[in-house]
């Protein structure tokens, strides 16, 4: 028993990263921050896209609950609000360990719930003003 125990604790303690990339219409690209621009922007409020279902079998997830489907959901709100992009995004999401995943396959008649949402401020960029780097210059420090 207890050289079972190791492994399913090195395996419940893996690192994940996840990223979407944006969605674009021909050169119109909007953008997603999670710091405030300096100046030169028009606020138009606010907005939130919540995606929530279930993991199936632990790691099929048909309801979309991952950052790139909320990410998706929200380059239409932010063109329907006639908005450059998002500034102070945030992204809340719901992620399970190695182990717990495996637990749910093997009791499938359990599925996990998984939720993402972002959060974030529609800004417009003011006209005359250079659009907000998407990446820091080369050699600049992070």
């Amino acid at each position: 028993m207890r050289s079972l125990v190791w492994p399913l604790i090195l395996l419940s303690a893996c690192t994940s990263v996840e990223f979407a990339r944006l969605p674009s219409v021909g050169s119109d690209r909007i953008f997603i921050t999670q710091e405030s621009l300096g100046g030169g922007y028009e606020s138009l409020g606010l907005v939130q896209i919540t995606r929530r279902g279930v993991l199936l079998f632990g790691f099929a997830d048909p309801a979309g609950t991952d950052l790139v489907a909320a990410v998706e959901q929200l380059d239409p709100e932010v063109r329907l609000a006639g908005a450059d992009g998002v500034m102070n995004a945030r992204v809340k999401m719901s992620q399970y360990s190695t182990f717990a995943k495996i637990l749910g396959a093997i009791f499938f008649f359990f599925p996990l719930p998984s939720e993402v949402t972002i959060t974030g401020e529609l800004v417009r960029i003011r006209q005359g003003l250079p659009a907000p780097m998407t990446q820091p210059p080369v050699g600049a420090p992070l």
